[in-house]
């Protein structure tokens, strides 16, 4: 189960995926979730959806403050 909150919404947007806020979100970020997932190469594409909602969760987290960890959690999630 993924949970979507708003640093999740922000990764999303950092990766230029849009969700927009209209009725259905949730649904439409698991879907998003999903698709990642399935596009994902190893080892990404056997994470669970928690785990993507996590990486997501820490990819604008305050806390996370280096450039290069930035990119490389953009990197990691990034399948545009």
């Amino acid at each position: 189960m993924a949970i979507y909150d708003r640093r999740a919404h922000s990764a999303l947007h950092t990766l230029g995926i849009p969700l927009s806020h209209a009725p259905g979100r949730y649904s439409r970020y698991i879907e998003t979730i999903d698709q990642l997932l399935a596009a994902a190469p190893t080892p990404i594409h056997i994470w669970t959806p928690h785990d993507m909602d996590t990486a997501l969760y820490w990819l604008n987290h305050p806390t996370n403050t280096t450039t290069s960890a930035k990119e490389h959690s953009t990197n990691l999630i990034n399948m545009q």
